[in-house]
C-alpha cells in the first residue's frame, strides 16, 4: 500500500461504518470499493487496516475476492478481542466539559487494549451523537484518542482528532474543538503539505456531514441568544452562525493548524 492509501483508508473506515450503521449499506460498500479499487486482493498486502476494511466490504457486498483475502489475512494477525460497549449510564445526559487527551473515565482506564479498540470506540461515539446523546459521545470520542495515544499507533490518530472536533463542532462548541485541535496538532501533516490538503479536505467534509442535521438533536445547542445582533462576534459566538458561515473559517484553521515539524 501506498503511504496516501495507507493514511486514506483508516479516515473511510470509521465514516463507511456509519453509514452502515444508519441503514445505508450501499453507500458504505461505494466508500470502501473507492479505496480498495486500486488494489489487486490476491496480491494486497496483510495489513491489519486494510484487513479490516476488506472484511467490512466482503460482509457488505459477498464480493468472493475480498473474502478470500479477509481469510487469508486473518491468518496472519491474532484473533481480534471481543467488542468491549461503551458504559451506560441511567442518569440524564449531559455535556461535558471535560475533553482533553489527558482525561480518561475510570471505567474505561483498566479495558485490555487491543489495536481495533480505538476505532470501535470511535463507531460508539458516532452513533451516540447521532441520536442526540452529545456528552456522552464525546466523551466516548475522547477514550477513543485517549486509547490511540497509549497504544502508540501509527495511523488513524488524525481520523479520531477530526472526528472528536466535528462532534464538538456540531454542538456549537467551537472553543472546545479549536482547544482540542491545537492540543493534539502532533497528529496532523506538515502545513503546506499535499498531505495536510488532504487531510483537511476529509476534515471539512466530515465537519459538514456530522454538523448537517445535528441542531434537531442536539442535547446542548440552543438557539442563540441576542449577543449576536450587537456585534459581539467572538469565536464563540461565530458558532451560533450557520454552518454555510462557518465553513470557511474551519477550512481556513484545518490548513493552518501547526502540525508535525
Amino acid at each position: 500500500m501506498t503511504s496516501a492509501e495507507r493514511q486514506a483508508l483508516p479516515m473511510a473506515l470509521p465514516f463507511a461504518r456509519l453509514l452502515l450503521a444508519n441503514g445505508d449499506p450501499d453507500g458504505a460498500a461505494l466508500l470502501l470499493k473507492h479505496h480498495l479499487s486500486g488494489l489487486d486482493p490476491d496480491d494486497a498486502p496483510c495489513d491489519l487496516v486494510l484487513l479490516e476494511a476488506a472484511a467490512l466490504y466482503s460482509d457488505i457486498t459477498g464480493d468472493p475476492r475480498w473474502t478470500r483475502y479477509a481469510v487469508r489475512a486473518r491468518l496472519r494477525f491474532p484473533p481480534p478481542r471481543p467488542s468491549i460497549p461503551s458504559p451506560r449510564r441511567s442518569q440524564p445526559d449531559t455535556a461535558d466539559q471535560r475533553t482533553g487527551s489527558a482525561f480518561v473515565h475510570p471505567s474505561y482506564d483498566h479495558m485490555p487494549l487491543s489495536p481495533d479498540l480505538p476505532m470501535k470506540l470511535l463507531h460508539d461515539a458516532q452513533s451516540l451523537h447521532w441520536r442526540g446523546h452529545c456528552g456522552e459521545a464525546v466523551r466516548t470520542a475522547t477514550y477513543a484518542l485517549n486509547f490511540w495515544h497509549r497504544q502508540q499507533h501509527d495511523g488513524g490518530g488524525a481520523t479520531l482528532l477530526l472526528w472528536l472536533a466535528a462532534m464538538l463542532c456540531a454542538c456549537r462548541r467551537d472553543l472546545d474543538a479549536h482547544a482540542q485541535l491545537l492540543a493534539d496538532s502532533r497528529l496532523l501533516p506538515p502545513r503546506g503539505s499535499a498531505e495536510r490538503y488532504e487531510l483537511a479536505e476529509y476534515g471539512i467534509r466530515t465537519f459538514t456531514r456530522v454538523v448537517a442535521t445535528h441542531d434537531n438533536v442536539c442535547a446542548r445547542w440552543r438557539h442563540p441568544s441576542p449577543l449576536a445582533e450587537l456585534g459581539a462576534l467572538t469565536f464563540a459566538d461565530d458558532a451560533a452562525q450557520p454552518w454555510s458561515e462557518r465553513r470557511n473559517r474551519w477550512w481556513r484553521l484545518l490548513l493552518s493548524l501547526p502540525g508535525v515539524s
